[in-house]
């Protein structure tokens, strides 16, 4: 299996062709032409986003200009705004080296982990509109500022890592000389010890209070994490090295271990909230829900709170975000996140149209809001939660591990110290074991292997098209008896296909470009499947700059200098709205009819019948979508329990039987799979340009096929190995180093070499390759 030279995904076509899609192709391309090979140096093996038809489309870049004119007299203007698609610092350098090749760009900050660039033009010299179209050929999109609500940012946590890992290499470096026996006077001694003290200290105020604080709050509500053992380890490691220094006993002096035990312990946050906060800013790409809508005027509404009987404009391929009345004339509207249909839908002056339909229509619609964003059946109050349930059996399983685990050590730490104290009558020796054995058996290893291990399943499931965002993913993915699939847009791609490519193929180079033409900038599923379509066999670009009129409910339309009229959209035969069907005409005559339907994604078939056989429970189909088409895709795909015309509340009770049996994996991509997305153990959507959903959910996938399921699985499985290797491996450790606390030889000198050298075996043992798939 090869992969695709720009994005590194995996290819499962022939192993002679060296692209995963055209879109690929063409950047990689544009990259080498325009001298930016570079990139792929410093991209290495990091996994770029297939980007299929994208770098093709055409884009609507007037608002980016109107941003930069807004509210200034000045010639020099800055600008704050979001860009998606960037992965690695590769991107970073590919967007700001291109952005600065442009008159008139003085500045550029590009930050990949925040998904935003900042730009300093010159707008009296700079055509924003040219940087934004070279930026988004490329495969990054200039967005507004406000993309969305993702999950908190590490700029904390990275202050607190940057200072504790000073403070560390501080303590450790004052601290070698009595480790060495080098000798010094009493006055360098005691500034020696001094400075010792303070940074192990200020390492504990600046770091450990992260893991206080979340201690404390888990214990206020009831629960106990993996944090508390982490604080109870480093209070009493300082306390008794703070007795130590008092009484002058050096063999209690545990401040390196301190600060080195608070900082692995950052580390290991902070690879896990990166790693996560990554994939979230990844795919903040999505416009379909902004954070706020403009009116006629250009006010700013913010999207969680537009009162009701306000006039906003909703731009091409974004949502409805409440019931509202459509004031323009017509409008094709996508019903698919609610109803699961494929097709689009004609609305006209005054209908009534229901939260989250999507406008489809070319150019921006007006609509009234009947009600406010605040009531309970608006899209905005759906999607701006960001609750999870999670399974609580696994918490308090997780929970009382660690209650167990708690026990024990201080039970063993008190004993062992008492022990001691009745035997020799030597308080400090006494004191010495009982810190010693609380030192040792602090989760150093795993607090520090864990996060590095979800990172680089993270990073290898990259590979396959699947990011995951929350946290949770890991351990639920191992527990999952039961996949559970949406079908439209999950089952099925986001658009339909093609029946036959014949006649799109056997079109005249001319007929090509004009068909290429009329659908570049159509949001319609048929005209998307179209212009993908076209894009695959060959036509990446037209000659034709002619203006293309959309009237909604019939279609795209454009008239040549010559005076001949080309149509793609339904002819005057077809009236049936429903109908997977568009007609190609010239004037009066049909040039070609092209036929739909919706097709399974490929790989479908197997990796179904994988998945039936590695989980305990058969798949089963959960749609909106009609009976008798939701029958028809599961015999395709061998799938024995399905139900269709399933309403979101529906979905939801479904999904809460199953749970009740065991834990269930639900994909869905749209609002009427919101409640049940909510409910499912583990659940996941598809990313697709338009039309996606990433709320509420703990993984994405960018596969067209359905072959990264079973892959998912499988490195699911490999990581459950390694975690399960680094648990024998720690029981082994703490049960060693204990027996050498309690007989009362660790002493500082040994915890501080012992610690560090645990959890480098820790980390090697998870950094072992995982293997690949041989077929």
């Amino acid at each position: 299996m090869s992969a695709c030279k720009h994005c590194s995904t995996p290819i499962l076509k022939s192993t002679s062709v060296e692209f995963c899609c055209r879109g690929c192709e063409s950047v990689y391309n544009l990259i080498h032409d325009e001298g930016l090979d570079l990139f792929y140096k410093l991209k290495s093996n990091d996994t770029l986003s297939p980007l299929r038809e994208r770098p093709f489309q055409e884009k609507d870049w007037s608002w980016l200009q109107e941003s930069a004119n807004a509210d200034t007299q000045e010639s020099i203007v800055s600008l704050e705004l979001g860009l998606s698609g960037m992965s690695c610092m590769a991107c970073v350098w590919l967007v700001e080296t291109a952005a600065k090749k442009h008159k008139g760009v003085l500045e550029t900050c590009a930050d990949n982990t925040q998904g935003s660039i900042d730009l300093t033009i010159d707008i009296n010299q700079c055509d924003l509109a040219e940087v934004a179209d070279d930026l988004f050929k490329l495969g990054y999109e200039i967005l507004p500022k406000k993309l969305g609500k993702h999950k908190g940012t590490t700029d904390s946590l990275v202050m607190r890592l940057g200072i504790c890992g000073g403070l560390a290499m501080n303590t450790m470096a004052f601290t070698l000389p009595r480790y060495n026996g080098m000798e010094t006077s009493e006055d360098l001694s005691s500034l020696l010890t001094i400075i010792v003290v303070a940074s192990s200290t200020l390492t504990l105020l600046v770091g450990g209070s992260y893991f206080f604080k979340r201690a404390w709050t888990a214990l206020r509500l009831g629960g106990i994490h993996m944090d508390l053992p982490i604080s109870l380890g480093l209070i009493l490691s300082y306390v008794g090295s703070l007795i130590g220094w008092y009484t002058g006993h050096e063999a209690l002096f545990y401040f390196d271990f301190v600060a080195i035990f608070t900082f692995l312990m950052l580390l290991g946050k902070q690879l896990q909230i990166s790693s996560l906060n990554r994939a979230n800013k990844r795919f903040q790409t999505d416009t379909t829900i902004p954070e706020f809508y403009r009116t006629p005027e250009g006010e700013q509404l913010d999207t969680e709170n537009i009162p009701s009987d306000s006039v906003i404009i909703v731009p091409p391929g974004t949502v409805v975000p409440v019931e509202s009345s459509l004031l323009a004339e017509k409008a094709d509207l996508s019903l698919a996140w609610l109803t699961g249909e494929p097709s689009s839908q004609l609305f006209k002056h005054a209908a009534i149209i229901p939260a989250g339909a999507v406008n489809q229509s070319a150019t921006p619609i007006s609509v009234q809001t009947n009600t406010s964003t605040t009531e309970d059946n608006s899209i905005a109050k759906l999607l701006s939660t960001d609750t999870r349930q999670s399974n609580n059996t696994n918490k308090q399983a997780q929970q009382k591990a660690i209650q167990v685990y708690l026990a024990v050590i201080i039970v063993l730490g008190l004993v062992a110290g008492a022990a001691w104290l009745l035997v020799t009558g030597d308080w400090v020796k006494s004191f010495q074991v009982l810190i010693s054995i609380y030192v040792v058996s602090c989760p150093c290893g795993i607090g520090l292997a864990l996060p590095l291990l979800d990172t680089r399943s993270s990073k290898y499931a990259h590979y396959f098209g699947i990011f995951p965002l929350t946290s949770r993913f890991w351990e639920h993915l191992t527990r999952i008896g039961k996949v559970v699939f949406d079908k439209t847009g999950t089952l099925t791609l986001d658009k339909p296909q093609l029946t036959e490519t014949t006649p799109l193929e056997s079109l005249s180079t001319e007929h090509k470009e004009i068909l290429f033409t009329l659908t570049r900038r159509s949001l319609h599923p048929l005209s998307r499947s179209l212009f993908s379509q076209l894009i695959q066999i060959g036509t990446t670009n037209s000659s034709f700059t002619n203006e293309v009129v959309e009237t909604p409910g019939r279609g795209t339309s454009m008239t040549l200098d010559d005076g001949r009229n080309f149509q793609l959209g339904r002819n005057s035969s077809g009236h049936d709205a429903e109908s997977l069907h568009c007609a190609f005409t010239s004037d009066t005559h049909t040039i070609r009819d092209f036929y739909f339907s919706e097709s399974a994604r490929s790989e479908a078939t197997q990796a179904i019948t994988a998945i039936n056989n590695t989980l305990t429970s058969p798949c089963r189909i959960l749609s909106g979508d009609a009976q008798k088409r939701v029958h028809e895709l599961a015999k395709h795909l061998g799938i024995q329990e399905f139900q269709g015309d399933l309403l979101p509340h529906d979905k939801l009770e479904a999904i809460e039987l199953l749970e009740k049996q065991q834990p269930v994996l639900y994909l869905g991509d749209g609002v009427n799979d919101l409640p049940a997305l909510q409910a499912a153990s583990l659940s996941g959507a598809p990313f697709a340009n338009i039309n996606m959903l990433t709320a509420d959910v703990d993984f994405l996938f960018t596969d067209e096929t359905m072959a990264f399921l079973p892959e998912m699985i499988r490195i699911g499985a490999q990581r459950r190995r390694r975690k399960l290797n680094l648990i024998a491996y720690t029981l082994l450790y703490n049960a060693t180093v204990l027996i050498v606390a309690v007989l009362g030889l660790m002493s500082p000198l040994i915890a501080a070499i012992v610690m560090p050298l645990s959890s480098l075996l820790s980390i090697a043992i998870v950094s072992q390759p995982y293997q690949r798939n041989r077929s």
